[in-house]
């Protein structure tokens, strides 16, 4: 068992986290909300750097796919 075959994450899953962790930083913004600005931070932060790692992922298995190559 390989280890992606533990890690089944959609990047539609990724891409709705990172829109809520974008709009909870707007609505932080807008109400002055300290603590929420300092969580939203966080999770737009891991959601960024999660979609950036699996569209490489995606795109990595594509070309290897249709290239035939590592």
């Amino acid at each position: 068992m390989s280890i992606e075959d533990n890690f089944k994450i959609s990047l539609n899953q990724n891409l709705w986290g990172l829109l809520v962790g974008y709009v909870a930083l707007g609505a932080a913004e807008h109400w002055n909300l300290t603590w929420l600005f300092r969580l939203s931070v966080v999770i737009s932060l891991g959601m960024t750097i999660s979609v950036l790692v699996t569209a490489a992922a995606y795109t990595r298995n594509y070309c290897r796919d249709k290239w035939g190559r590592d």
